[in-house]
């Protein structure tokens, strides 16, 4: 993908799993590109008055109606989509859109497992947070695939490493 396709997008939507790093890479993206930044669980915060944690029981819908929301605002913006975003069908569908490049950040479970306790607002799972995130890697895996214009193995790079691959990816400006 060149270019052309970052002139023509309209939004730059970050996917992955919980602890991808998709807030991290959505604020330097954003920085590079000079566009906005729409973070989800933000998003969520100020529309609920809660955390995603706190809202654990109805956050798929809420997740999906705030990418939608982010999706249809006319303004260029890096999203950071939620990543239960990716199992509503309508989200898919707007993922594809023309104007929406898609950044999938993968990372290797060991990542995600030891990135995802240090923030506060990722909801508890009582099957503990290897097996929640293992089963959600296996249920998305395939929809992230599909949808992703770029996909960046994140393990072992740093912010700034994973950002230079993208935006070569993307073809943005240095």
């Amino acid at each position: 993908m060149g270019s052309s396709r970052l002139e023509r997008a309209r939004h730059a939507v970050i996917v992955g799993l919980m602890g991808a790093g998709k807030t991290t890479l959505g604020t330097l993206l954003a920085a590079r590109l000079g566009w906005p930044l729409w973070d989800s669980d933000a998003e969520i915060l100020v529309r609920e008055g809660a955390t995603v944690r706190e809202l654990q029981a109805r956050r798929g819908a809420i997740e999906a109606e705030v990418l939608l929301a982010a999706l249809a605002r006319r303004q260029r913006s890096v999203i950071c989509a939620a990543a239960s975003s990716v199992d509503d069908a309508r989200c898919r569908e707007a993922l594809r859109s023309a104007t929406v490049v898609v950044v999938w950040l993968q990372a290797s479970l060991d990542t995600l497992v030891a990135r995802y306790d240090s923030d506060s607002h990722r909801p508890h799972y009582r099957q503990g947070t290897r097996a929640a995130l293992a089963g959600q890697l296996q249920a998305r895996a395939a929809h992230l695939a599909a949808l992703a214009d770029v996909s960046v193995d994140v393990d072992g790079l740093s912010a700034a490493q994973v950002l230079e691959r993208v935006v070569s990816a993307i073809g943005a400006p240095g």
